[in-house]
């Protein structure tokens, strides 16, 4: 570089000195001396252009066309990059960010140079296509992060690639609406049982009033309001420890006095409907929770009284039935019926019709059930005939 522009100085140095001889020969007549001068210019000249000829810059060639695969891949890359969640790379045990998200969580533009322990152990343990949950701690605290993982070959190489999604957020929504959800659950139960309580105790206090009180009478209702209360409050406590259903205690209930008491409340609460009774085929007892077994069985049967209010002859029958393995209890009504639009939903938490629903009384019944290893189904809907079956095994 430096020999090129010396030379270059000096050629320019002598054309300068040959023009200037050029010059002066022809000022002062000496045409001779003019003529080799030209020739020196000429021979100078040449010699420049040959030692350094004149490079001509030729445009830039197209680039030439991207094959589909690099296109794709290019393609792929930027959809990667905008990806709101932080993708990593496993290889040869070196963790790499992916994409913008996780450069910025690492702080890193290509290897983590400390990559977090819990992180290097989910990515190479973790089976493909399965989710894992971790908990990485950085200046701002710990953080809880979904890690999906998936493996795809690489020039040759099998990579693991992780794609961390940051749950604390959803976590803490779930946390709320788990909450809401429980606080309506023991808001329906503690209020459609104290109901039926409170005004059998009212009635009590009235036949207290009369001139011959019928005190066994009295003392058979206060008897089913002290056992329904107690249900209520140990079904309460269950509720307030726990934030879901709690697990089933079960217990050898005698059918008839267990019936028996559900009859007296449903009378209680809704004197102008019919309540009928068959336990003609029932067993003498079953194995149940017993206040949960209550919570189940009075949601049906408040459902069914509350479409019975405009009902012209409203009546509800209750059918227990010893079955080889199982016991049924089936709870109908004559009812307008269940829309088949709806019939699918009824047992979805929180679906209802009516204005004042809340639509958890049906779903909690079927999981009350359910976690007796029962069931409960709709067997039939029609207009005047709408029928509910439960099912509870033997043992």
């Amino acid at each position: 570089m430096v020999s090129d522009r010396f030379h270059a100085v000096l050629h320019a140095i002598l054309l300068a000195l040959a023009g200037g001889a050029i010059a002066w020969a022809s000022s002062y007549g000496l045409y001779a001396t003019a003529t080799l001068a030209t020739l020196l210019v000429l021979w100078i000249a040449a010699i420049g252009f040959a030692d350094h000829p004149v490079r001509l810059e030729a445009p830039p060639a197209p680039p030439p066309p991207m094959s589909p695969d690099l296109e794709a891949r290019q393609r792929l890359t930027a959809y990667l990059d905008v990806s709101p969640a932080p993708l990593v790379a496993l290889e040869a045990g070196r963790l790499r960010v992916v994409n913008r998200a996780a450069r910025r969580l690492f702080g890193a533009s290509d290897l983590v140079p400390d990559p977090p322990e819990t992180l290097l152990a989910a990515l190479s343990e973790a089976r493909p296509g399965r989710t894992a949950t971790i908990d990485m701690t950085d200046e701002t605290g710990t953080r809880s992060f979904a890690l999906a993982t998936g493996d795809i070959a690489m020039s040759g190489t099998l990579t693991r690639i992780g794609a961390l999604i940051d749950i604390d957020a959803e976590l803490k929504a779930a946390e709320a609406t788990a909450l809401r959800e429980l606080i309506q659950v023991l808001s329906h139960e503690i209020v459609n049982a104290l109901t039926p309580i409170a005004s059998l105790a009212d009635t009590a206090a009235t036949m207290l009033d009369d001139p011959v009180p019928d005190l066994p009478e009295i003392r058979e209702a206060i008897e089913t309001v002290a056992r329904r209360a107690a249900s209520l409050h140990r079904f309460g406590e269950s509720y307030r420890a726990l934030s879901r259903l709690p697990p089933p205690v079960p217990q050898r209930i005698s059918i008839a006095q267990f019936i028996g008491d559900l009859a007296k409340l449903f009378a209680t609460r809704w004197p102008d409907i019919r309540f009928g009774i068959d336990m003609s085929d029932a067993p003498a007892h079953v194995m149940a929770d017993p206040d949960q077994l209550t919570a189940a069985l009075w949601a049906i049967l408040q459902n069914a009284a509350e479409v019975l209010r405009d009902a012209a002859a409203p009546g509800v029958d209750l059918v227990v039935t010893a079955a080889i393995g199982r016991t049924t209890i089936t709870i109908g009504d004559t009812g307008p019926g269940i829309a088949l639009a709806d019939q699918a939903d009824i047992f979805r938490p929180f679906f209802t019709t009516k204005s004042e629903g809340t639509g958890i009384g049906l779903s909690l019944a079927r999981q009350i059930l359910r976690g007796h290893h029962g069931d409960l189904s709709l067997v039939a809907s029609r207009p005047g005939h709408t029928e509910f079956q439960a099912s509870l095994p033997t043992h």
